[in-house]
């Protein structure tokens, strides 16, 4: 029981000190309020300061201090209403100082005195709110005052009138040019009297004086020597009045308390003290300096030599304050001398004041005097001149445009945009210019003015990829307050720099989007910038315009997506998005569609058909619905009755379908209405139609048994007749290959097609195309170099004369002399066209072969029948070797294949070109010369003398080359030959020891070694029970 009483005595106690504290807190604002009634300057903000504390000590009545206690705590509450009572205490101290004292110290340092009193008031609203009264079980009233307190404290603002300023400002003019100008001081004297409620008589200035000495002596008792300084040159100033005339004790020379007195200068290093530091001795000295005397060993005081007891060192507050007070006054006498410099017309004088102005003017006070003083125009105007400090220049409008958005209009006002774009381009000074345009882009009517400079824009992305990484990143964000206008955004894409573009064309509305596609239509694109227009958003909202009612929109979208899709990484990213191919497909499916949507979706689709490579085509799903049944369909009906270029546009994307897929030239095959329509193309009169026509019946035709997919009769000899005409007549070298490609396609097994081949003049123009390769054909005129594609083109509609099967299309051959040129081929040609030309070569070897090895079988059962019935028996095989019947003898076939009619591998000279050509590995070229050479072997009565001119022609070296290095199936006809020849001739050393060892190295191929095992064998390397059988 005695132990709850005596913990009840406890916290009666602890009530009772904060019931005092709470006391005295309320007696605080009592006075403070009584104190601040009769403020004379800043009368407004102490009144409303005074209504704040007269509420609050309101407040405090009201309040019951025992209920905040047990809330928040005793030991809280009594440390809250300490620092609240020591709040209050020094507002009354600083109005005591704010009303005490000279007048004229009030005038001058009022922005001091009024800059306390506002931190103060936020300090007191700070402590106010920590109470968190509002949470309390109080009356609404008092919650609504308690808010209405604290919000009045933190907004307060404490400033004296403008007058005060000015009459301040002037103050500070007066003593810091130590003036002497009876009339000016007499006018500043009453400008004072006037701002403090004074008359402006003897009396006020003998008060003045009186205090100002008092105070004075009292700032150099306490060794404040940049206070008594400023005090000495305001009793200057009211002496310099001459109401009171100045005793004769006090005629002193003041000229010197203008500049650094003996006290602000560091002994040691005869400078400025930054950081002054006392010396146990008591005298002051720059930190930096007194710490090297000290590490010389030095123990003494450099001023008074006295031995210092202590090395300590103690920071001199007071000196340091002087120090900057100083400062502040050097600094506004600099300011004032450069105004006039900087207007003068001397650069050197500009130029120095310009470096000082710079240093200033970063400080708010001098940057809006600067403005004042009309020197907004002025620096915009030095911009013009290169003689003058540039740099120094741009840092004085930035300082300018930062303090303030009136600044900042006043900058650009005077024209400065234009000439700090100019600074930026020449690229002397453009850290500066551009962190001038940044500061000024901030206010949106200037970024209008600044976007729309000359420029600009193209400018600072350029600057994006500077060395420099402080202007790059200004550049970023002065482009960055640039990009909520669209246009801006446009010019920044149109410059290289896409993201602004993309975030504007995501946020943007449907007709926004539809300018921004139709601008981007029409730019150049770069890889770097395809990086940035990859964004899926940017795609998705493209793509979406398609299903806009709007023409316009669908048009520029149309446009746009055509210029993104020459880029391979854009079809990708087009394709990946679900809705590409159903939005174009319903362009061109849906009825009401104008036909320049069809014709420019068709295009749109055939691009990126084209583009997708083969692996990636089976990847998307809008590709395959392409080519479905219905969709063939359609794209082969709007083929049928449209304008040339809608039909081209839908050729296009059918060529394209089918070139990547089988099903579609399956569904384009089987559709023989169409298949009459392409034929019937080719006869129009628009050559791109005829082209993409021909390119579809190649496309479809190709790697097909049945070849190219002929209308029926009538209409199959018209569309032969018609590419041989095309063949045969047309200027056009790519149309001319094509409609060769065609013919080498048609259906082998079709008599009807042989015929027309027979009446027209196609075997004639394959015969031009081959001789003009020839420079020393002699009656063959051409008109133009003929393209490679044309000649193998030309090469491979010729393997139709030359089917051994035909005999009456190999008769057409006979009555043209083109095989010295065919043969040329072999050596001038592309690897294509010499594979051709060998595999034509071959069949006509083949078919003499054929008949000379039946007629000297032939001659043999009839007892060697005279040779005149032998060239009776050939009369009717009308082959053509050579123009002249001289030189009738043959080392192969002897005089069997002499007459004319005949053709001979041999009597052409054409066994060397073929084993030649033995060396070009590409294209089955070696094995199509095998192939020619072979046919030399097939009658067994010559195969001796066949071998013998295939030797004596470097045969054997052509073989092992094939060999060495020639594809699987090429080996393998090349271990068959050279099988033979061993079987039928010696070769010399070298060449046996260079076949044993490519023999012996092809052992390692699976699919050879069986046959390459018997050859060895047949040398004798290799034994005939070898584990290789």
């Amino acid at each position: 029981m005695c132990s709850m009483d005596f913990n009840i005595g406890i916290e009666d106690v602890g009530l009772a000190v904060l019931q005092e504290l709470w006391n005295r807190v309320a007696f605080q604002t009592v006075d403070l309020v009584s104190e601040t009634r009769d403020a004379v300057l800043g009368k407004n903000s102490f009144q409303e300061f005074s209504r704040s504390i007269n509420e609050l000590h309101t407040l405090l009545q009201a309040l019951d201090v025992r209920k905040i206690g047990v809330a928040k705590g005793s030991e809280f509450t009594k440390a809250r209403l300490e620092a609240l009572d020591s709040q209050l205490r020094k507002a009354r101290e600083i109005v005591n100082d704010y009303k005490s004292g000279s007048r004229l110290r009030l005038l001058l340092h009022s922005n001091s005195l009024l800059s306390q009193m506002q931190d103060l008031a936020r300090d007191i609203a700070a402590t106010i709110s920590s109470f968190q009264l509002v949470n309390l079980d109080m009356a609404l009233n008092l919650k609504t005052m308690t808010n209405q307190i604290i919000s009045s404290l933190e907004s307060m603002e404490f400033r004296s009138a403008v007058a005060t300023e000015t009459i301040a400002l002037e103050i500070e003019n007066s003593i810091s040019q130590n003036s002497r100008n009876q009339e000016h001081s007499v006018r500043l004297l009453e400008k004072i009297a006037e701002a403090v409620g004074a008359s402006s008589n003897a009396s006020l200035v003998q008060n003045e004086l009186a205090i100002l000495k008092q105070e004075k002596e009292e700032m150099e008792a306490a060794k404040k020597q940049a206070e008594a300084l400023q005090l000495s040159q305001l009793i200057q100033l009211l002496y310099s009045t001459e109401i009171i005339t100045r005793p004769q004790n006090e005629q002193t020379a003041t000229y010197h308390l203008q500049y650094p007195i003996g006290s602000l200068i560091c002994p040691l290093c005869n400078e400025l003290m930054t950081d002054p530091v006392a010396i146990s001795c008591g005298h002051s000295f720059e930190r930096k300096a007194i710490l090297e005397h000290f590490k010389r060993g030095e123990k003494n005081c450099p001023t008074c030599g006295d031995e210092l007891s202590s090395l300590d060192l103690t920071p001199n507050i007071s000196l340091r304050g002087s120090i900057e007070e100083w400062k502040q006054n050097d600094m506004h006498l600099t300011f004032q001398a450069a105004i006039p410099e900087i207007n003068s017309g001397d650069h050197c004088r500009q130029n120095k004041a310009l470096e000082h102005v710079q240093r200033i003017i970063q400080i708010p006070k001098y940057a809006e005097k600067a403005a004042e003083e009309g020197l907004i125009p002025k620096l915009v105007e030095l911009l013009k001149d290169n003689r003058l400090n540039i740099k120094a220049t741009l840092k004085c409008l930035y300082c300018l445009a930062k303090y303030s958005d009136k600044h900042k209009e006043a900058i650009v006002e005077a024209g400065a945009v234009r000439h700090v774009v100019k600074h930026i381009c020449k690229g002397e000074t453009e850290s500066d210019a551009i962190e001038v345009l940044l500061e000024l882009s901030k206010i949106e009517t200037i970024r209008e003015i600044i976007g729309n400079t000359k420029d600009c824009i193209p400018v600072l992305v350029s600057l994006l990829r500077n060395d420099n990484p402080n202007a790059s990143q200004k550049a970023h964000d002065v482009l960055q307050n640039l990009s909520s206008n669209t246009h801006f955004a446009v010019r920044m894409a149109e410059a290289g720099y896409f993201p602004p573009f993309i975030a504007c064309f995501n946020q943007g509305v449907q007709e926004t989007r539809a300018l921004m596609a139709a601008a981007l239509s029409k730019m150049k694109l770069k890889e770097n910038s395809i990086k940035d227009l990859k964004d899926r958003q940017f795609i998705h909202s493209m793509i979406q315009m398609l299903s806009s009612n709007n023409p316009a929109c669908k048009s520029a979208c149309l446009k746009c997506i055509k210029k993104l899709i020459a880029y391979p990484k854009m079809i990708k990213r087009l394709l990946s998005d679900p809705v590409t191919i159903p939005l174009l497909l319903g362009l061109i499916s849906f009825v009401r569609s104008e036909l320049h949507f069809k014709q420019e979706a068709a295009e749109v689709l055939a691009l990126m058909v084209e583009g997708c490579q083969y692996p990636q085509f089976q990847l998307y799903q809008g590709l395959q619905e392409l080519q479905s049944e219905h969709n063939i369909s359609l794209f082969l009906q709007l083929v049928a009755p449209s304008e040339p270029h809608i039909k081209i546009e839908f050729l296009h994307l059918l060529v394209e379908l089918s070139y990547k897929c089988e099903k579609a030239r399956n569904l384009i095959r089987s559709n023989f209405e169409a298949i009459t329509h392409l034929f019937s193309s080719l006869e129009s009169g628009h050559q791109a139609v005829r082209r993409w026509a021909m390119k579809l019946i190649l496309c479809i035709s190709e790697g097909y048994p049945d070849g190219v997919p002929l209308p029926p009769s009538p209409g199959k000899e018209a569309a032969v007749n018609t590419l041989a005409a095309i063949l045969t007549c047309y200027s056009d070298n790519d149309e001319r290959s094509i409609a060769a490609a065609i013919i080498s396609q048609l259906p082998k097994e079709d008599n009807v097609v042989d015929e027309v081949l027979c009446k027209s003049e196609a075997l004639k123009a394959i015969h031009e195309v081959i001789c003009s390769t020839d420079g020393e054909f002699v009656g063959i005129k051409s008109t133009a170099s003929q393209s490679t594609t044309l000649l193998e083109n030309a090469l491979a509609a010729l393997l139709r004369f030359t089917e051994p099967t035909k005999p009456e299309l190999q008769r057409q051959l006979g009555k043209l002399e083109f095989y010295p040129s065919l043969i040329r081929v072999l050596s001038t040609g592309s690897s294509t066209a010499k594979q051709r030309t060998a595999i034509a070569l071959a069949q006509l070897s083949q078919s003499t072969s054929l008949s000379v090895s039946n007629a000297t079988t032939m001659s043999k059962q009839t007892n060697s029948m005279p040779m005149l019935h032998m060239t009776k028996l050939l009369r009717n095989m009308s082959w053509c070797c050579s123009a002249s019947p001289e030189n009738l003898f043959c080392s192969v076939h002897g005089s069997a294949c002499s007459p004319r009619e005949t053709f001979c591998l041999v009597k052409a000279d054409a066994v060397k070109p073929l084993v030649q050509t033995m060396s070009d590995m590409e294209s089955g070229v070696a094995e199509a010369a095998l192939t020619a050479l072979e046919t030399l072997l097939m009658d067994h009565n010559t195969l001796s003398h066949a071998i013998a001119v295939i030797v004596d022609s470097q045969g054997v070296i052509a073989i092992l080359q094939v060999l060495e290095k020639g594809s699987l199936s090429a080996k393998t006809k090349a271990l068959d030959f050279l099988q033979k020849i061993l079987n039928h001739t010696q070769i010399s050393d070298p060449l046996f020891q260079r076949s044993e060892t490519i023999l012996i190295q092809l052992l390692d191929e699976d699919a050879l070694r069986k046959k390459v095992a018997l050859v060895l064998s047949q040398m004798g390397i290799v034994p005939e029970q070898s584990s290789y059988f």
